[in-house]
């Protein structure tokens, strides 16, 4: 009887495009489309410039492209700033309940791979798939605990198997050579969360450095080094080293036959998975306080150049205190920062903050986030609003938990009056985005780095993969693209 890591290589290594329903190559190429926004967005922020001047500093020749540069470099290189970039601004997916973040992992994988190989649409989504499956399915086998019990981060744990799965689906090796990548790639997993305590950026290299380990794992075992066949369930494997109260049947139940895919999400806003539900519910009472009825929230605006503008009707002067209830885990991760955040990281992962910026300047964008940190983090009136926001314990949260993620917003005014909303995060299973603000949210990303004619050139391309078009055509030409800022 195979064991877990072993069924999963198996699966991995026998994901077929022809094999794959309809609706999870529909998911999987739209999950491909936002990460390649969100990747694109995030090259152009001087923290993910770094780990790109890094990554191609140290690199060999190679034909494999980095988001933000018409330099190239080697698959790990390039997955290594692109993944970087894609996770590096709070813009890309995740999945519930796994509470994992597969795409900022898998798709850089895919990209590179393909490049490396010629790939065409067809193989890169089905090495996507099975890459974005076994995200999920180890999120479902070890979150909340992975983080809650132990401190570690699920897109480093996680995603190195994602990406060992997409390496050695595009370069075709058998299901024993990639069990042995899945072994290597146990010994490559780690990232603590302390970051959403005391801040850094090193938060957003997690994706970078599981996409360069999975590739890595990949080209070792292709190569003959071996790694242990029971890394992931074995007395001193990855499931009782990282999780206190891990589930392993979630690893392979109904494995090849039933996908989890369907709790992939997407954000509307670029904070923490967790500050999803209060911004949306902020943005209802805003919207409700208005003379005029004419307040449509779309996914479209995103960029520098489209900031919101606050609108009239609710204003953050005439708020008394905000109350903001969450479940308890969500608690622990957006709310110990503080009201008054330091770096980029803190005000992404501050559930405080996020909401008086939402109130005070209209959104939580990107061009937000750029007019908070030309500030030095210091907006007066957005860190006045903060100060008076509290966060709780709901109850009917905690029971959605992590299956929903809701919050429950009370706003008390100076008058006397209160407002309150539940909402649920948008963009998530319950409240998905549709193909249209999918579309929009890309473009309102991509635009604003590498002009209006490239962004939309890139969208066709992504689209094009489940027609089988060439995985070359969504990042060639590189130096075309981002030489021009506009068209």
């Amino acid at each position: 009887m195979k064991g877990i890591t072993a069924e999963l290589a198996g699966f991995a290594a026998g994901v077929r495009f022809a094999g794959l329903p309809a609706e999870v190559v529909e998911r999987v190429t739209w999950h491909v489309l936002d990460s390649v926004g969100a990747g694109i967005a995030g090259s152009a922020k001087p923290w993910n410039a770094v780990v790109r001047r890094y990554a191609l500093r140290e690199t060999g020749p190679g034909a494999c492209t980095l988001y933000g540069t018409a330099g190239t470099g080697r698959p790990e290189w390039a997955a290594l700033a692109n993944a970087t970039a894609a996770h590096g601004f709070e813009i890309d997916d995740y999945a519930l309940p796994a509470l994992a973040h597969p795409g900022c992992v898998v798709v850089p994988v895919a990209l590179a791979v393909g490049e490396e190989t010629a790939a065409r649409g067809h193989a890169v989504l089905a090495a996507a798939a099975a890459g974005f499956e076994t995200v999920v399915r180890f999120g479902l086998a070890t979150t909340p605990s992975l983080t809650s019990d132990r401190g570690f981060h699920v897109t480093s744990v996680h995603g190195v198997f994602g990406a060992a799965a997409v390496a050695c689906g595009l370069r075709g090796v058998d299901e024993d050579t990639t069990a042995s990548a899945y072994g290597l790639a146990a010994s490559q997993a780690g990232g603590v969360t302390e970051y959403t305590r005391s801040g850094g950026e090193v938060k957003r290299l997690h994706a970078g450095l599981a996409a360069m380990a999975g590739i890595r794992a990949a080209t070792l075992a292709a190569d003959g080094f071996t790694g242990p066949r029971t890394a992931v369930e074995g007395p001193r494997g990855l499931l009782r080293a990282f999780v206190a109260e891990p589930r392993p049947a979630a690893l392979t139940a109904g494995l090849g036959e039933r996908w989890e895919l369907h709790g992939l999400a997407l954000k509307r806003y670029c904070v923490c998975a967790g500050i999803q539900a209060p911004l949306r519910a902020i943005s209802e009472l805003r919207a409700a306080g208005l003379e005029s009825a004419d307040v449509g929230e779309s996914a479209a605006g995103l960029g520098a150049g489209n900031v919101e503008k606050p609108v009239a009707g609710l204003d953050a002067r005439d708020v008394e205190e905000i109350v903001v209830g969450l479940d308890a885990a969500t608690l622990a991760h957006v709310g110990a920062v503080g009201a008054y955040p330091r770096d980029m990281t803190e005000a992404q992962f501050s559930a405080r903050h996020a909401v008086a910026m939402h109130l005070v300047l209209g959104g939580n964008d990107p061009g937000h986030y750029e007019l908070l940190e030309q500030a030095g983090f210091a907006l007066p009136e957005v860190s006045a609003l903060a100060g008076r926001v509290r966060l709780e314990h709901d109850a009917e949260a905690e029971k959605s938990f992590p299956r929903r993620l809701l919050a429950r917003v009370r706003i008390r005014l100076r008058d006397g009056r209160e407002l309150r909303r539940l909402a649920e995060a948008p963009g998530s299973p319950a409240a998905p985005m549709s193909g249209e603000e999918i579309e929009a949210k890309f473009l309102g990303l991509a635009e604003p780095v590498i002009g209006r004619r490239a962004a939309r050139y890139v969208r066709d391309a992504v689209l094009a993969l489940a027609d089988d078009g060439p995985v070359l055509a969504v990042l060639a030409p590189a130096h075309e693209r981002y030489s021009r800022r506009s068209a």
